[in-house]
C-alpha cells in the first residue's frame, strides 16, 4: 500500500495551480474582485502595483484567506516604470516594501519580472530584485527574441542565484514575436524543468490584447493540449482583462480547470450557476455591465 500512497501524495503535491490576474476594473477594487473570485472558487490570483499598493494592502489581505497569490512587478505598459530603471527608485522601493512587509500575509509565492525595457539595465534590475524576499521568475516578452531572452535569463541567473526560481512562458508574447509556426519553440530552447509559470490569454494580430479565450487568434485548445502533454504541473495564470465580457473571463478560467483539474472545474461551474443571477444584478446596479 505504501507505494500507492506515495504516488497519490506526490500527484497532489505536483498538481497545477490555476490563477487569474486581478487589478482594479470599472470602479471595482482589487479587494472587491478578490472576494468575487473567491466566492466562485478560484484557487489563485496574480496581483500587481496597479491594483495593490501600500494604500490598500490591508484591505486586500482581509480578503485573501488561504488563497495563494503571485505578484507581477511593475512594467512600462501599465505602471509606467519597471525595476530596471535607475530614476524610479522611490516607486520601486514602495513595491519592495509592499512585498517584503506584507508578502507573508498576502500568501505571495513568487514575483514575476520582465527583462529591462527602454533605458533600463540588467545591473539595476538585479540590484533591485536582490532586495526582495521572494522567489523571482523571468517572463518572455515581445521585444526579445528567444535567443535574447535565453541570454538574459542566464545572465540574471548568475546575478540572482537561487532567488531566480525559473522562467515564465507568456504564450501570447511568443505567438506575436515568433508566429504560429514557431511560438512553442521556446519550450525546447529553455529548460522545461525550470518553467515555473505560464501566462495565458488571447490576442489580436500585432496586439498583446489580454482577451478572453476565443476573442482573438490564438489556438487555445492546441496550447492547452501541448502544455498538458509535456507534463506541466506548476502555475498557470490567465492574464485576461474583462473582454469581451466578465463572463468570458470566467469561462476561460473554467476551460483551463477542465483541462487540468476536473474537480476545480466542477466547483467553479456549480458556484457560477448558483451565483450568476446575483452577480449580474449587482453589476448592473453599479452600471458595470
Amino acid at each position: 500500500y505504501l507505494p500507492k500512497i506515495f504516488i497519490s501524495i506526490n500527484f497532489l503535491l505536483s498538481m497545477v495551480l490555476i490563477g487569474q490576474t486581478l487589478q482594479a476594473y470599472k470602479g471595482l477594487s482589487t479587494e472587491q474582485l478578490l472576494l468575487f473570485v473567491k466566492v466562485l472558487g478560484f484557487e489563485s490570483c496574480e496581483i500587481n502595483p496597479a491594483g495593490t499598493s501600500l494604500e490598500n494592502v490591508e484591505k486586500v489581505i482581509s480578503k485573501v484567506g488561504n488563497m495563494k497569490l503571485t505578484f507581477h512587478l511593475p512594467i512600462q505598459g501599465i505602471e509606467g516604470y519597471d525595476f530596471s530603471q535607475e530614476d524610479k527608485t522611490e516607486q520601486i522601493n514602495d513595491v519592495i516594501s509592499l512585498i517584503n512587509n506584507y508578502g507573508d500575509k498576502l500568501n505571495l509565492i513568487l514575483a514575476v519580472v520582465h527583462p529591462p525595457e527602454g533605458n533600463g539595465t540588467i545591473e539595476v534590475l538585479a540590484r533591485n530584485l536582490k532586495k526582495l524576499k521572494i522567489p523571482i521568475v523571468l517572463e518572455n516578452v515581445v521585444w526579445y527574441s528567444n535567443d535574447e531572452f535565453k541570454e538574459m535569463y542566464e545572465k540574471l541567473k548568475m546575478e540572482l542565484g537561487e532567488q531566480l526560481k525559473g522562467w515564465l512562458f507568456d504564450v501570447a508574447h511568443s505567438y506575436l514575436r515568433n508566429g504560429k509556426e514557431h511560438y512553442l519553440d521556446i519550450l525546447d530552447l529553455l529548460p522545461f524543468s525550470e518553467l515555473e509559470e505560464i501566462h495565458l490569454s488571447d490576442c489580436l494580430e500585432g496586439e498583446d490584447s489580454h482577451y478572453a479565450f476565443g476573442a482573438g487568434i490564438l489556438p487555445i485548445d492546441e496550447i492547452l493540449s501541448e502544455i498538458k502533454e509535456r507534463g506541466y504541473d506548476k502555475i498557470i495564470v490567465n492574464e485576461i482583462d474583462a473582454h469581451p465580457t466578465i463572463w468570458a473571463v470566467l469561462d476561460s478560467y473554467r476551460k483551463v480547470a477542465r483541462k487540468f483539474k476536473k474537480k476545480l472545474y466542477r466547483k467553479v461551474t456549480f458556484r457560477l450557476a448558483i451565483t450568476k443571477p446575483i452577480i449580474r444584478a449587482k453589476l448592473k446596479k453599479n452600471k458595470i455591465i
